[in-house]
């Protein structure tokens, strides 16, 4: 029965590991829906706060680029070729390695440097020119060979061109895309789920909160671990275990540059992915010895180091050149000859280990020293990782190589198969086994303003879907852009007015206040104004008439609430969190400037008619019409 069980969730985990590669495609597929572009007035006002409308915010960022390349290319009379140039920079900094720079560096050159010197069109500086033919005189290609372009390209652009920009739709399209950035909200539908016979999921996803748990969601690791290839495998020759050790030695400097040990180091807890490459995983006793060194006495029997065994002896990262030495020869000789612990740490107290005649010298010297019981003579202990990665054994590696993982795995793991003894080995994930964390207000503070910026994991995903096809395809047009023009030109109105900021909000309408009403807002100076769908004229609150402009919430959804004379209310919900912010700022600055205009008036002639406040000149509705 044992048995059948065991087949029923390795058929269980492989067609949910199935139906994820459909999901993510089908996701990316889906639609995005941008907001009017009358979103721009409150966008603009939102970024400019924040000094987000800089040249370089936007050129630096993948859908402002792109949107710049295209006005330049569509909308404006003068050529624009450095646009190209810049790129075929950006493209040769991406390179990999010395040979392909040399090459690239050297078609860039003839393309764009001295074409334009034989021409006499050069428009960049000497000081440029030499930087370049000096590093290719000596064959020397830096990513950076051509930054002193870069430079100089995004100046000859920052000024009219990019005023020009700012003026234009693609500005606007700009403005969309960025809104809807912003206003991204993780929820279910963000995640990749699988499900292994109901027991839990893996998503894309790094984090989430529920209302007291905190989850952190990793990359499903479905190579299996090294134990398990150990065993299927078989023992691994000094070439497959060169591979993983260099991998494995990145992350342990990754740590130790962070002053972290990481005290479990075995081929159980090195995961690989579909491609083969290593994941150091379990990181349960992993220490931070910054401020003060640990003693305790943890680990995996036979991967310890001896003075992690020896209680009461401090330690730090000298641990994991110990258990990384035990774990090579565990790669190479398969399993101990004893498995009780205590004869294992016996021998790794007093005994050198006996290295066969078959490893190479080099190999030999890297695991001697690797095993030193003495921290002092332990290779990595005083050089730390440098030391290690500069010994004979790894002579040859490209370390640049290794960290792009350029070098092919010598194991790549089956598709189609459960690489482990069976699904039940990949691990439970119940809501009763699993150890929730409730999170009290001190907690909130740290999680709070989760990052959603365009540097982190999630926006770049999501800047790779759009700009991968949907920004420059056209697949962005909101349901209600064809509507609203019935509304009429919403900007044209509130060109050459003193008009602080437009755009649409919620209304709560009709006499009795129960019905949420869209219309288009202009803030002025001394009053607000909207119409709706059908509106001919505009409808009036001047600034004389508030009382107050609060914050107030409506079924858990944030809304302004200005209080009016006579015990009225007056309340507006915005579209998305951004809004009700910049919305909610220029009310309150609004009002409390006009009020300071009116009291200083009022002080200088003693009562000053209110046709400034109440008589705009335009048609408009009193207060009291209005269904105040």
């Amino acid at each position: 029965m044992a048995d059948l069980e065991a087949v029923l969730a390795d058929v269980s985990y492989l067609m949910a590991m199935e139906k994820s590669k459909s999901t993510p495609a089908a996701r990316a597929s889906k639609k995005i829906i941008l907001p009017e572009p009358s979103i721009r007035s409150v966008m603009q006002k939102y970024l400019e706060e924040r000094d987000e409308l800089t040249f370089d915010k936007i050129f630096n960022q993948k859908i402002g680029f792109l949107l710049f390349k295209d006005f330049c290319l569509t909308e404006i009379d003068e050529a624009v070729p450095q646009l190209k140039f810049y790129e075929e920079i950006k493209d040769y900094e991406k390179l990999d390695s010395e040979e392909e720079r040399l090459c690239r560096s050297r078609q860039i050159y003839d393309g764009y440097i001295m074409k334009e010197l034989l021409s006499c069109s050069h428009a960049f500086s000497k000081k440029a020119v030499d930087h370049v033919q000096t590093h290719l005189a000596k064959k020397q290609v830096p990513p950076s060979l051509f930054q002193p372009y870069i430079v100089e390209i995004c100046d000859s652009l920052r000024g009219m061109i990019f005023q020009k920009f700012i003026e234009s739709d693609k500005f606007t399209r700009f403005c969309q895309w960025k809104n809807v950035e912003l206003n991204i909200h993780l929820s279910m539908n963000d995640f990749s789920v699988h499900r292994i016979i109901g027991r839990g999921g893996f998503g894309e996803v790094y984090g989430c909160r529920k209302d007291y748990k905190l989850c952190f969601i990793l990359d499903l690791m479905n190579g299996g671990d090294l134990h398990y290839h150990l065993s299927q495998h078989g023992v691994f020759s000094e070439k497959e275990m060169r591979f993983y050790a260099a991998e494995i030695i990145l992350g342990l400097e990754h740590m130790h540059n962070r002053f972290v040990v990481y005290r479990d180091l075995k081929p159980a807890n090195i995961l690989l992915d579909e491609h083969g490459h290593v994941r150091i995983s379990d990181l349960g006793l992993a220490c931070d010895f910054s401020k003060k060194k640990p003693h305790a006495s943890v680990g995996t029997h036979g991967y310890m180091a001896p003075e992690v065994l020896q209680k009461g002896t401090a330690y730090d990262s000298s641990a994991d050149w110990f258990s990384l030495g035990c774990m090579l020869f565990k790669l190479l000789r398969g399993q101990h000859k004893t498995k009780d612990k205590h004869e294992i740490d016996r021998m790794t107290l007093t005994m050198n280990v006996e290295l066969p005649d078959s490893f190479s010298v080099e190999l030999k010297g890297l695991l001697e020293g690797l095993l030193q019981r003495d921290v002092a003579k332990r290779l990595g202990c005083l050089g730390r990782a440098p030391e290690v990665k500069e010994h004979l054994f790894f002579k040859g590696i490209d370390w640049q190589q290794v960290y792009l993982q350029k070098y092919s795995p010598p194991l790549i793991p089956p598709r189609g198969e459960v690489n482990a003894a069976d699904a039940f080995d990949i691990g439970s994930f119940d809501e009763e086994d699993t150890k929730g964390i409730k999170l009290l207000d001190s907690d909130q503070e740290l999680y709070k303003n989760f990052p959603w910026s365009s540097q982190s994991a999630g926006s770049r995903r999501w800047l790779r879907r759009c700009t991968g096809g949907q920004l420059r395809h056209g697949q962005e047009r909101g349901p209600q852009e064809d509507q609203n023009k019935q509304l009429g030109h919403e900007e044209d109105y509130a060109l050459g007015k003193d008009c602080i900021m437009h755009g649409y909000m919620l209304k709560l309408g009709n006499p009795f206040l129960t019905q949420w009403q869209r219309r288009y807002f202009y803030l002025f100076p001394n009053r607000v104004e909207w119409r709706g769908e059908g509106e001919s004229r505009q409808n009036l609150l001047t600034m004389e008439q508030i009382v107050t402009v609060e914050e107030t919430q409506i079924k858990d959804k944030k809304c302004i609430l200005l209080r009016i004379k006579g015990g009225k209310q007056f309340v507006l919900q915005c579209e998305s969190d951004l809004e009700f912010v910049q919305w909610k700022k220029e009310l309150t600055d609004a009002f409390t400037e006009a009020q300071k205009l009116l009291r200083r008036a009022l002080r200088s002639s003693g009562r000053v008619g209110l046709g400034w406040w109440s008589s705009p000149n335009l048609l408009s509705h009193t207060a009291g019409s209005n269904g105040l």
